[in-house]
């Protein structure tokens, strides 16, 4: 291969890679808002000496399930593989640390879980490509 090859291609590589290196870095603190600070969501807490395997999200549109009865709100929960679940919450349920502010187009990950931030929305997926969105007003699971 020619030196001047090598330097087109170094050139093109150098463009095709060039935008990721300046978006902004994937957000790994514990828990996160979105801009509006409608959406939380965050690893949940879990048993001492345990690992942590869940995500927790709340924000309005999540649906209450009549067989909730009165207690808890509805929030979102997902791991690694598998389908999102609604579980009643009536407390805190994030591990405590540091909460991200997420802008529009900024991404959280943890435990396999990803999150997108949109300006009034969040879409989280996992493994199994199930996950759902959460925005204005509206929730929906995939």
């Amino acid at each position: 291969m020619s030196r001047l090859t090598r330097l087109a291609l170094g050139g093109l590589a150098f463009a095709v890679f060039a935008p990721a290196a300046v978006a902004a870095p994937i957000s790994k603190r514990v828990s996160f808002t979105n801009q509006s600070r409608k959406i939380t969501c965050g690893i949940e807490i879990h048993a001492p000496n345990t690992r942590a395997t869940n995500v927790l999200c709340v924000g309005p549109g999540i649906p209450r399930p009549k067989s909730f009865g009165p207690v808890g709100d509805p929030f979102v929960q997902i791991s690694v593989l598998g389908r999102p679940q609604i579980v009643p919450i009536s407390q805190q349920s994030w591990i405590s640390g540091r909460r991200a502010h997420l802008g529009r187009g900024r991404l959280w990950n943890q435990l396999g879980v990803t999150c997108h931030v949109g300006s009034s929305s969040v879409l989280c997926f996992n493994g199994s490509n199930h996950g759902f969105i959460i925005g204005g007003g509206r929730f929906r699971t995939f």
